[in-house]
């Protein structure tokens, strides 16, 4: 036992090391969350409740955007090694944060009333200030995406330096207003709106332009989610704006019932957002390695990381605790003696809340959450805010009791922490997500690839110009000028020819030249000139990872190409692709120029008993290699200059 202490302590010391600037961030937001406030208050009592009161609502900014982030980091943290399925998510992830942010933005303009004066309890003279301080919201959607998306990448320090960046514009702002006698509301709010903006391009710039990542933000990711990654995302979204409403109405229920309980409650959450820090900077690091533990199938190691988070979460609260009695209850009650007298009693109640809310929270969005449980947060969530928007309707007739208040207040965390940590107990959440039966990866069996163009590109097609130029003078030339003249005027008038290779197909149908044309092929293919000697080939190694997803799931790969056997053997010989990962290669060896692929798709699904679904085609032309598997309904891609796993998979 003492042994296990000795790791866990080790393990402790050795995170908050390694990540000093994220625990720099918090520490640092906190101070410069403090000058802001106090700037602030340098304000008409009228302005600055204006200010809070939409501060207050623009709040939900920040959980849209951790919202999706929470959905997309489980995604991210399981492929990390993956770097187009990484770039995939978090496009996605940018893009659902956009749609939503536009969507509820639109919202906040067409209802400025109904938020300000029916939720915020306000009623301002002017919404000018609430139209600037909409764009803050939109674009503080976006910053916080951004920003939360820097940690995912362990890139700690820039995520600091964002977040500097974005408070100290604001900080800079304030003070230039107020030297400058321009300490207005509405100059305040575009304060608000280019410290958002400064941040957005900050993020922006340290994800395009970091040496790990280079992620352009900006440049879509249309490819499609599957159900399960969309409900991962969803219910991760959905989760946090619930929370935010049952937050809400828990310091409304505590405002309906005393000023001093209110108070107390909204003093305590505000000093112990360094606390809040800390254990946030413990649980996300934790949850980077949960995640990648996942996505590599290492169930124990995450397993560990998950219990030295439990484990972190006690030590924090207890540092928490005794901070509050020996620092915090000194302070209140210098503060407002009126306001802080019951105190003591407070910050008891508020402890047992805090370790009851830490573990629910550990459990919920950092450990279960990256195993793909979101329902059940989301389910547990939705009771809570509903309990509380229940109390806040029925406050009237709750005694003014300190220690009922607060049972009533922390019922829902006691209601929902076994229920967390008996799923947690039963390791069903130890999964890895790719495990998705849906997901191409765990479906597709069957890999048929077309040859010229695809599994190797960047060939000379003069030379295959050339190719039927030389067939079609060598055998037009065989021809009388009266037959010449004739086959010509006869195919012409139907305009049947475009081009020589028109041609050859006449002289094939008209003289029964199949053969000559066949040995003319095999020939040109047997001799490689320079350009077949210059192209690039899709390497073995990629080749190697379709083998292994078609042999983990009891496939095959084909080859199919209107090319013959003789160039392909000639071609991979040269180049060294190994052609025994392939189970059979089926080519036009029969001489047939409307060579038509969809016969052989059909023969390799009866071959191996496997539904469309289960294949995929892959090449390089539409006509011939992809519209066949579109009519089949197999799965398919298109590549222009080669392709990889990872391309063709995600």
């Amino acid at each position: 036992m003492a042994r296990k202490k000795k790791t866990f302590f080790k393990y402790f010391k050795k995170t908050f090391k390694q990540n000093k600037f994220l625990l720099s961030k918090y520490m640092i937001s906190s101070v410069l969350y403090i000058i802001i406030t106090v700037l602030s208050n340098l304000l008409q009592v009228k302005e600055l409740t204006y200010l809070n009161a939409f501060l207050a609502i623009a709040y939900f900014s920040t959980m849209i955007a951790f919202g999706v982030y929470t959905g997309s980091c489980t995604l991210v943290s399981q492929n990390i090694s993956s770097p187009l399925k990484v770039d995939k998510f978090v496009k996605i992830g940018f893009q659902i944060t956009l749609f939503i942010s536009i969507i509820f933005t639109i919202i906040l303009i067409l209802f400025p009333s109904f938020f300000m004066e029916t939720i915020g309890g306000y009623s301002p003279d002017d919404y000018t200030f609430y139209y600037i301080m909409c764009a803050y919201f939109f674009l503080n959607c976006l910053f916080e995406y951004m920003a939360n998306i820097l940690k995912e990448f362990k890139l700690m320090k820039i995520n600091m330096v964002a977040y500097i960046v974005f408070l100290s514009t604001t900080v800079i702002g304030f003070f230039i207003l107020y030297f400058l006698s321009f300490y207005y509301l509405n100059l305040i709010a575009i304060v608000y709106v280019l410290s958002a903006l400064f941040g957005v391009i900050f993020s922006y710039f340290a994800l395009l332009k970091n040496k790990k990542i280079k992620i352009n933000i900006l440049k879509f990711s249309f490819s499609k989610l599957t159900s399960k990654q969309w409900k991962i995302i969803i219910t991760n979204f959905s989760s946090q704006i619930v929370w935010q409403i049952g937050f809400f109405a828990t310091s409304m229920f505590l405002l309906r019932i005393s000023d001093a309980l209110f108070n107390t409650y909204s003093y305590l959450e505000y000093v112990s957002d360094i606390f809040i820090g800390i254990f946030y900077t413990f649980v996300t690091v934790t949850a980077l390695k949960i995640g990648r533990a996942l996505g590599k199938d290492k169930f124990e190691e995450a397993y560990r990381h998950a219990k030295y988070s439990i484990y972190a979460s006690i030590t924090i609260w207890g540092i928490f605790c005794v901070s509050f009695i020996l620092l915090i209850y000194p302070i209140a009650l210098g503060v407002n003696k009126a306001y802080f007298e019951i105190i003591f009693p407070v910050i008891i109640c508020y402890s047992i809340f805090y370790i009851l809310r830490y573990l629910n929270w550990n459990f919920a969005s950092y450990m279960l959450g990256l195993g793909g449980k979101t329902v059940l947060i989301l389910l547990c969530q939705t009771f809570s805010t509903v309990y509380y928007l229940i109390l806040f309707f029925i406050s009237y007739i709750i005694p003014d009791n300190l220690f009922l208040v607060y049972f009533l207040v922390f019922l829902p965390e006691i209601v929902c922490l076994p229920i967390y940590f008996t799923v947690f107990k039963r390791k069903k959440w130890l999964v890895n997500i790719n495990e998705d039966p849906k997901l191409l990866s765990n479906k597709v069996k069957i890999f048929i690839f077309d040859f010229d163009n695809t599994l190797y590109y960047g060939f000379n097609s003069d030379y295959l110009k050339e190719v039927y130029n030389n067939f079609f003078q060598n055998h037009f030339s065989r021809l009388s000028e009266s037959e010449r003249k004739n086959l010509l005027y006869k195919y012409l008038k139907r305009g049947n020819i475009k081009s020589s290779y028109d041609i050859i197909k006449i002289l094939i149908g008209e003289e029964g030249s199949a053969n000559a044309w066949l040995d003319f092929r095999k020939k040109c293919s047997l001799n490689l000139r320079e350009e077949e000697k210059n192209v690039k080939v899709v390497s073995n190694a990629e080749l190697q990872k379709f083998y292994e997803q078609a042999k983990r799931l009891g496939g095959n790969l084909y080859i199919v190409s209107n090319s013959v056997q003789e160039a392909i053997k000639a071609f991979c010989d040269y180049h060294n692709i190994d052609l025994s990962i392939f189970k059979n290669i089926y080519t036009n060896n029969f001489v047939d120029l409307d060579f038509s692929k969809k016969k052989y798709y059909e023969k390799i699904m009866s071959e191996n008993g496997v539904s469309p679904s289960e294949v995929m085609a892959i090449g390089d032309n539409y006509k011939n290699d992809i519209f066949p598997a579109k009519k089949l309904k197999m799965n398919y891609y298109r590549c222009k200059n080669g392709f990889t796993y990872d391309e063709v998979v995600n």
